[in-house]
């Protein structure tokens, strides 16, 4: 009968976790450039049980009946390009990430939602600077051209501020989530190959509202059905400890 609790409570544990990270794909619905998160979901190779048999630890067996929480899978599925009409907006077609320059280090986003800063330089609000190929970029005006290359010119195009760095990874996997979206690596990026730049345009987040609402429906119930289920376990425990002290 105890071997129920700990499905149940394992099952409770997962799903909470899981509902955290659906959370966070609908709270980030509208973040430019967001990747979608999915919780990995599995059981127990071996779980090794003990019983005490004439004074020595002897092993039950095994089970694989506990469901636990495997992994955080991130998908890199690029989300649609949006027009925008605003200047200092960019999207990428192709593989890719811009580098900004935060507090804590260089992190990559998909988010081109760019602004300027009180000393002139192409900023991401709430990160950081925006690097370019020799440094943060400063722009001193938001009347600015960025060609396919990622050069950005005067309206006039006869001053180049800079060029947007574009990096890639040669394997996601080595990239971790930080805050807004962004990501972190102890890897050394590459120039992207064959990314383009386009101005007046963002990418739209890869969450999938239906499906994250299905995903949360489902979850909620596992996490009703399981509470249910634990709180009968432990009436029926207690019921069986009443008797056997009788």
């Amino acid at each position: 009968m105890f071997q129920g609790f700990y499905n149940l409570a394992s099952n409770l544990i997962v799903q909470n976790r899981n509902m955290n990270v659906i959370s966070n794909n609908m709270t980030n619905i509208s973040t430019p450039g967001f990747k979608n998160d999915q919780l990995l979901q599995g059981t127990f190779q071996e779980e090794i049980l003990y019983r005490f048999e004439r004074g020595s630890r002897s092993p039950v067996g095994t089970t694989t009946r506990i469901n636990m929480a495997d992994e955080v899978v991130t998908d890199y599925t690029p989300g649609g390009l949006r027009e925008t009409e605003r200047s200092l907006d960019f999207a990428l077609s192709g593989n890719g990430f811009f580098s900004i320059q935060s507090g804590n280090g260089t992190v990559y986003t998909r988010n081109g939602s760019f602004n300027i800063d009180d000393e002139g330089y192409l900023v991401l609000q709430g990160m950081g600077r925006v690097l370019g190929e020799n440094g943060p970029i400063r722009v001193n005006t938001e009347e600015i051209y960025v060609n396919g290359q990622g050069f950005v010119l005067s309206e006039d195009g006869y001053e180049v501020y800079g060029r947007i760095s574009v990096v890639d990874f040669e394997n996601y996997e080595q990239l971790s989530k930080a805050p807004n979206g962004a990501f972190r690596s102890n890897a050394q990026p590459q120039a992207a190959n064959g990314t383009s730049v386009k101005q007046k345009f963002l990418e739209d987040s890869n969450v999938t509202m239906a499906e994250e609402m299905t995903s949360m429906m489902a979850g909620q119930r596992a996490l009703q059905s399981s509470a249910q289920l634990l709180k009968m376990y432990d009436q029926l425990s207690g019921k069986a400890i009443q008797l056997g002290s009788q």
